[in-house]
């Protein structure tokens, strides 16, 4: 890491760079299978020290980094970084991005042409990763299967 400001070939809101301080500093970007739409964008905290993120482009200024997966470098070019702090829930979202054709409703999905609500595959309410106070609905708990990390599934 530098001590210079890096700046991302897309848009980082202020919201998001306020978001990124408030965590602590240091968040990456990658994408997986999974989503409504097939792919889907993933954010994680990260240490900057660590070797988890030696081979991502890292972008920022001290107190606000963000690393960005060899992955998702490509797919993020012009888009924009957004943190919707009033979203349930809150989290950082993609809300414009002209390298994907098909975006799910809440812009955490793209690839596919999206399917429609109430899909098995949605993630419109997870939680980021770090967010241990969210409670998401529970019709969308039914509908998905999901359970919070430290929780067995119930029946419901």
């Amino acid at each position: 890491m530098t001590d210079a400001n890096v700046l991302p070939p897309f848009q980082v809101s202020h919201s998001a760079v306020q978001a990124i301080q408030d965590l602590g500093g240091a968040v990456r970007i990658d994408i997986e299978d999974g989503g409504c739409c097939g792919t889907t964008y993933v954010f994680e905290l990260v240490d900057p020290q660590s070797h988890a993120v030696a081979q991502d482009a890292q972008y920022g200024c001290p107190g606000a980094w963000l690393f960005v997966s060899p992955t998702a470098a490509p797919i993020l070019k012009e888009a924009v970084l957004d943190y919707g702090a009033a979203l349930k829930p809150p989290r950082f979202r993609i809300p414009r991005n002209p390298n994907v054709d098909n975006v799910c409703a809440c812009r955490r999905s793209f690839g596919d042409p999206w399917p429609g609500p109430r899909q098995p595959a949605c993630r419109s309410y997870m939680p980021m990763p770090w967010d241990t106070e969210y409670e998401p609905p529970r019709a969308w708990r039914r509908q998905t299967g999901w359970t919070a990390p430290n929780e067995t599934p119930a029946d419901e």
